[in-house]
């Protein structure tokens, strides 16, 4: 593009490269602005603006940049029948002659280049080329080449040799010219990678709106329009005696099952409790109804239907060890247990904050206020309004509504936000607790509901650790897209800051073991189940953490002793 100010100027595309090249030399090592304004004969006798100037910053530079230009290599290239000839020092690299060559065919930097000499053999393009004459050039031959943008870079070359001029004469601005050297540098090279990036861009943003699409179908929750309900029915199962009463228990391992066996489980559940008989449900509606739960229910990490029944078989478990068949109605138990099944129905894999902090459409529509719980609440009821899988079709318009707000009221218990606010009111009536009064056993359910929706530690070690690394994937992932949308990152979400021990040490004191030390005050027959395993949870993650303090310190001083050794 450079060779086009021949058109301009007339000035030969050797002496504009010696203009551009003396002048950069010229501005970084003149220290007087007056030297600028110095006068000179030849410069005020040559009729060019640009030789002129190639002239006055020769005679400033003085003879030893002269000398350079004497021993540069001069070669002549043939082109669409024109001769040109370029000039570079032996000690430049190939990709130097190449820029040469492309600014003489005025082709594309992707353009693919052949030299062929004058006896018809093609030579490599570097620095060790031998001189040659003006009548035996070397040929170029150029297989891509464009020039529809040629236009523009005439408009900004056009009168360059008078800007220069002016710009020296501007008592010593060396900034001003070396921006628009560095401008014309940058225009010139967009040119040449204009082709290759524009199709480069249009791939990237078509990978980038597929990418946005998965995500906003994955990521971005919105309500369904219908609940998935027309699934398969499971096969039937026959547990056995062991199996039962193994299910009854809080180190239950529900890794072992396949999702239509945890299916088969939790029907058990719901006929063992007579809640089939209470609610006279139809065991084929039951089934349809768990296997369209589960269909509900995304491939998070954590959040998933195998999560639903861990919590549905904790509180099981729970009603069994605590004796809440004698205590609790049938009504009250249908209710609880249904509210663990549905808890986290069509989960994202998004806690609340991300919702509240991206604005997605959850959060507008639920106005910041729960919105996960709100939404696993209204899947939850979209599957029961159908009749096929309604399980509370045969109860009378007001016990439905009754079931309706129980689940509902235990559902939005579940949100962490308003964790403190529950069990601070729990703890105010365990001291004259009544199994008589409605409100007592309100608020005893949401607190039984949020010990099993965070019970993982209570249970063996083999069975909780997997449920741990589980749900730091699901948290990583999160302050990833955090991190990229520019939102606030949680510190026990971040991967550069949790590990395991660190994530559990706060998190057993001083949220699971209070919740589960409040529940003890009513039922004392938890305490060795649930509670001391939590206690014994919390000493291993702390020597744990404790171990890798150690480690860390020694790997601390390992560095500083190699420090040390280094300097000396």
């Amino acid at each position: 593009r450079l060779a086009q100010l021949r058109d301009v100027s007339r000035m030969p595309f050797y002496d504009w490269l010696m203009v551009r090249l003396a002048t950069r030399d010229y501005l970084q090592n003149v220290s007087a602005h007056d030297r600028y304004l110095e006068e000179d004969s030849k410069l005020a006798s040559s009729p060019n603006p640009a030789r002129r100037l190639l002239i006055h910053i020769q005679g400033k530079m003085g003879r030893s940049h002269s000398t350079a230009i004497e021993k540069r290599k001069r070669l002549y290239i043939s082109y669409e029948n024109n001769v040109e000839s370029i000039a570079f020092s032996p000690s430049c690299t190939s990709n130097d002659v190449r820029e040469l060559l492309i600014t003489i065919c005025g082709a594309p930097h992707i353009s693919s280049l052949k030299l062929v000499d004058h006896l018809g053999q093609l030579v490599p393009i570097s620095p060790t080329l031998e001189c040659n004459s003006a009548d035996k050039p070397y040929r170029l031959i150029v297989t891509t080449k464009r020039r529809d943008s040629i236009l523009e870079i005439k408009k900004l070359v056009s009168n360059m040799g008078e800007i220069f001029e002016k710009v020296v004469q501007c008592h010593g601005n060396h900034e001003d010219l070396m921006k628009k050297i560095d401008y014309l540098e940058s225009q010139l090279q967009m040119d040449g990678y204009q082709a290759i990036e524009i199709e480069k861009c249009k791939h990237d943003l078509m990978q980038l709106k597929s990418k946005i699409n998965e995500e906003m179908t994955r990521l971005h929750v919105t309500t369904p329009v219908t609940a998935k309900r027309d699934v398969p029915l499971y096969p039937k199962y026959i547990l056995s005696g062991e199996t039962i009463q193994y299910l009854k228990q809080p180190t239950f391992d529900m890794w072992n099952w396949e999702p239509n066996e945890m299916l088969a489980l939790l029907e058990h559940m719901y006929v063992d409790l007579n809640l089939v008989i209470e609610f006279k449900m139809n065991l084929s509606v039951l089934k349809k109804w768990l296997r369209a739960v589960q269909a509900n229910y995304r491939n998070n990490p954590f959040h998933n239907f195998r999560h639903s029944f861990c919590v549905a078989q904790m509180m099981y478990g729970m009603v069994h060890t605590c004796n809440l068949q004698e205590k609790f109605s049938r009504q009250d138990l249908g209710i609880l247990l249904t509210a663990c099944v549905c808890h986290d129905l069509d989960h994202p894999g998004f806690n609340n904050t991300y919702q509240i902090n991206a604005r997605t459409e959850l959060a507008v529509r639920y106005n910041d206020i729960s919105p996960l719980e709100n939404h696993h609440c209204a899947v939850c009821f979209e599957i029961l309004s159908d009749p096929e899988t309604n399980i509370f079709a045969n109860v009378d318009r007001e016990t439905f509504k009754v079931i309706r707000q129980g689940i509902i009221d235990l559902i939005l218990s579940t949100d962490m936000a308003r964790h403190g606010e529950i069990v601070q009111s729990f703890k105010a009536i365990t001291g004259c607790f009544q199994w008589s009064d409605p409100n007592h056993i309100k608020q005893l359910s949401a607190i039984m509901i949020k010990c099993c929706d965070i019970s993982n530690e209570v249970r063996p070690f083999n069975v909780a650790e997997p449920w741990l690394e589980c749900l730091l994937e699901e948290y990583f992932t999160q302050s990833d897209r955090e991190k990229c949308e520019g939102l606030p990152v949680a510190s026990f979400m971040d991967r550069s800051k949790v590990t395991k021990p660190t994530a559990q040490i706060g998190f057993i004191k001083y949220v699971l073991i209070p919740l589960y030390e409040t529940l003890c005050e009513l039922f004392p027959e938890i305490e060795q189940t649930m509670l001391q395993p939590l206690k014994d949870a919390y000493a291993y993650y702390e020597t744990k953490k404790l171990e890798e303090d150690l480690a860390k310190d020694d790997t601390d001083r390992s560095k500083t002793c190699q420090a040390l050794m280094d300097e000396k």
